[in-house]
């Protein structure tokens, strides 16, 4: 029995969790989004002196040329485009039809051709 109690618990029973009380465990909360705004923005006031100053410099940028500014300023002034595909539908259905019901008109002759009698021949 000494050596039971000498034995370390190997870390995975209850894992220390307490029911109803919550000590860390488990995976940390993202940032909020209010915690981003405000750092966006300050991060802007800092480089730009203000939001307006940023959307006329990215504006700029887009004049000059930038098509990823341009993308960026269209995309969020009048959102994302919604991605169209091009389908195209052929009603043009090409089945092939089979009989098995009626045989065909079509005669198929298998004797072999050294036994075949030559019908143009005898007539002559």
């Amino acid at each position: 029995m000494e050596e039971d109690k000498s034995k370390k618990p190997d870390g995975r029973k209850n894992n220390g969790a307490v029911k109803g009380v919550s000590r860390g465990q488990g995976r940390p909360k993202k940032i909020n989004n209010k915690d981003t705004d405000k750092l966006t923005l300050a991060a802007l006031k800092k480089v730009f002196g203000s939001e307006d100053k940023m959307w006329v410099e990215v504006a700029k940028m887009a004049k000059d040329g930038s098509s990823k500014h341009w993308d960026y300023i269209m995309n969020y002034r009048y959102g994302k485009p919604k991605e169209m595909q091009q389908i195209s539908i052929d009603t043009k259905v090409n089945i092939p039809v089979i009989e098995f019901a009626r045989p065909k008109e079509e005669i198929i002759d298998i004797t072999p051709e050294d036994e075949r009698i030559d019908l143009a021949k005898n007539e002559e």
